[in-house]
């Protein structure tokens, strides 16, 4: 609820009108097209990326340094974790927020900076995409092309649904992190891990049993019988925390099972799975998803 009057606080008092329809900046002689954008959101950066705006971007968050062509854009740090006298001196036009971002403070000091800011609601559905891609096509002033990869989205789902639907439910869960030491975080529902599950057509072998993350002992994870575990993985950055120091793969199989179960109860697939590209609900999630199935798919069959 807070997070709901927050936003919609800033879009009543900010130099734009915005609603589910319409997202437009406001300006006394004409409509604004923004060319110094600061990015708060790695899947509203992949769309500026996708809509070959990259050359706009003045700063990003933290989590959008996912390939070289932007490893040199100044980073604003963590989205959770903004500042304002950081964002301003890039002397940005055009803020864009996750729904998330924070603190409060700050956002209450960009929306008195006269710059024009949109903070757009969680993307949790293909119709949330699909209103961020509009909403950004309109401000770059590339509506056309925001047609063309809305469409290409479209498809996109469309095909993972017609995959999902040509074969049986499978049981698996997702590993947040391998613990060196004590029990693994492990995702129930109402997480971003489970978004990605309920994509791949597995059920969430815990998401009856708790919200969010949690250390499940490996009792607990033999007891769910699993036809696919994934393990997430993130990339290792360097001591400025913006570039990573090797390319992670999106995805790898990995042959040789979980680390201390039982040959005998194995799961039948493992899957180490990049973070960056599948617990982010943006534009690529679809694609990506599908490659990722098509390898669960085949590997299930060679059981």
């Amino acid at each position: 609820m807070l997070r709901k009057l927050i936003t919609l606080s800033l879009f009543s008092a900010l130099p734009f009108m915005a609603n589910a329809d319409d997202v437009t900046i406001q300006n006394t002689s004409a409509t604004i097209q923004a060319t110094r954008i600061v990015s708060a959101s790695n899947p509203i950066t992949q769309i500026i990326s996708a809509l070959n705006a990259e050359d706009r971007l003045v700063g990003i968050d933290r989590t959008s340094h996912t390939k070289p062509t932007l490893q040199n854009i100044p980073d604003i740090g963590y989205r959770t974790m903004l500042s304002s006298e950081g964002i301003l001196s890039l002397k940005p036009d055009l803020i864009l927020l996750a729904y998330d971002s924070g603190p409060i403070n700050v956002l209450e000091q960009l929306k008195h900076s006269q710059v024009s800011v949109i903070q757009f609601s969680e993307l949790k559905a293909l119709s949330d995409i699909q209103q961020a891609v509009t909403t950004i096509s309109a401000q770059l002033n590339r509506t056309e092309e925001g047609v063309l990869l809305n469409q290409k989205i479209t498809e996109e789902a469309a095909q993972l649904e017609a995959m999902t639907a040509q074969n049986p439910q499978m049981t698996g869960f997702f590993i947040m992190q391998e613990a060196q030491a004590g029990s693994p975080q492990v995702s129930g529902d109402k997480t971003s891990a489970d978004k990605l599950l309920e994509l791949l057509n597995i059920n969430n072998a815990f998401d009856e049993d708790f919200d969010n993350y949690r250390a499940v002992s490996l009792e607990s994870q033999l007891q769910k019988r699993a036809d696919v575990v994934l393990i997430g993985k993130r990339a290792s950055f360097d001591h400025n925390m913006t570039t990573p120091q090797a390319e992670l793969a999106p995805f790898t199989r990995r042959t040789e099972g979980l680390a201390g179960w039982p040959a005998a109860l194995q799961p039948k697939c493992v899957f180490d799975v990049n973070m960056s590209n599948y617990l982010v609900y943006g534009i690529h999630i679809y694609a990506e998803s599908t490659q990722l199935l098509d390898a669960i798919q085949h590997c299930m069959a060679e059981q």
